[in-house]
């Protein structure tokens, strides 16, 4: 590759992570991930709230209605299928630094 074509990559991958910088410094400064906490916490004073007057009614209480499980599953298949050969590797690697330990105590 010569040398004109590798400045233009390095180049374009920096103008990208300017691009990422400047959008995340935007949101930060906006205040957006201060207003997802703010929603979060008015989601959990709300629960309290009920909680409190459901003991002062002396109703049944669950405690699982009152927690918040909001677990996305970003899984997909590319996921999967990297998490299957990442396994293979791992068990190929143990396998065989078991079975080069094995060879070299047999040696020594």
């Amino acid at each position: 590759m010569n040398k004109k074509k590798k400045n233009n990559i390095i180049i374009k991958l920096l103008g990208g992570l300017f691009v990422i910088y400047i959008a995340l410094f935007i949101a930060s400064s906006s205040g957006y991930y201060e207003s997802k906490i703010k929603d979060k916490v008015m989601v959990t004073e709300d629960k309290i709230k009920e909680f409190e007057e459901k003991v002062q009614n002396g109703e049944e209480i669950d405690i699982t209605a009152f927690l918040n499980n909001e677990r996305i599953d970003y899984s997909s298949t590319m996921s999967d299928l990297g998490d299957n050969i990442t396994s293979g590797i791992e068990s190929f690697v143990l396998d065989t630094s078991k079975f080069l330990g094995k060879i070299f105590k047999s040696l020594f």
